[in-house]
């Protein structure tokens, strides 16, 4: 018999009693929940960077795995927390953007607040609603729980505004969303946005430099040279063959990208 998944992603850091605290009610209230740490190294309070992460992540794992997200700047006030059945899987957070990334281009199958403090822990932190909240909700659907038991149906949850390029006469207007550890720009410009434009036919243009076409791999283009293909998650991204496009182009999460076709496309 398979065992209940979690997967983790927060910006608590790899050290410190954080994380451990979030396994702990866990593993306390359902044993032998199998846990993945996704990533503990969003940038503090960095909304934006971690719905990308669970976006990007989320077609990976089996149905039935729950997500638990915790990035969780306005923790303590009226901020809602949400728990999403999209696509025969879980995902639990903040009602803040966060979850937003999961709902694009899938199937939500229900909304849920997390209202019910007969779910939560007997003392319950204004700081650390993670431990004291999320997690014994998270419990509750991997030990098998009805989702009515959390609280009141929402009918969305909130999206950010910068998680969606912007179209323009001749394209798109987006944005730098993630920068990974090889200094790889992965915008907010999706496959499906893009697909039916033929790859050539575009001109990008990011922190005064223009890329000529969309490529199909790192090693299309002469090492040190800037390109944009769409990387293994669907996501079209600004690299430097062999090098840092993030170092060389001076560029991050919140750098504006061009996205021109020509007028023939």
């Amino acid at each position: 018999m398979s065992h209940p998944l979690l997967t983790l992603t927060t910006d608590f850091g790899p050290d410190g009693p954080y994380v451990a605290a979030l396994k702990g009610i866990v593993l306390g209230l359902v044993p032998g929940t199998q846990i993945v740490d996704v990533t503990h190294r969003i940038a503090p309070q960095n909304i934006l960077e971690g719905a990308f992460v669970l976006a990007s992540i989320f077609d990976a794992f089996p149905p039935g795995t729950v997500h638990l997200g915790v990035i969780d700047p306005g923790v303590g006030t009226d901020r809602k927390l949400a728990a999403l059945r999209v696509a025969g899987q879980w995902v639990l957070g903040p009602d803040n953007g966060l979850l937003g990334g999961v709902v694009r281009g899938r199937t939500v199958e229900g909304i849920w607040e997390i209202a019910n403090p007969a779910l939560r822990r007997a003392t319950v932190s204004h700081t650390f609603h993670g431990r004291d909240i999320l997690a014994p909700a998270a419990a509750h659907i991997l030990g098998g729980g009805d989702p009515a038991a959390f609280g009141p149906p929402l009918p969305k949850v909130l999206c950010l505004a910068n998680f969606e390029p912007r179209p323009t006469h001749d394209g798109y207007v987006a944005e730098i969303i993630f920068r990974d550890a090889f200094g790889n720009l992965v915008t907010n410009l999706h496959i499906s946005q893009v697909q039916q434009i033929p790859p050539d036919a575009w001109s990008i243009e990011i922190a005064g430099h223009r890329i000529a076409g969309l490529v199909r791999t790192y090693a299309d283009r002469p090492p040190g040279q800037v390109v944009a293909l769409i990387n293994s998650m669907g996501w079209i991204e600004i690299a430097v063959v062999n090098g840092d496009a993030g170092r060389q182009l001076a560029a991050g999460p919140g750098t504006t990208v061009w996205f021109h076709r020509s007028r023939t496309a």
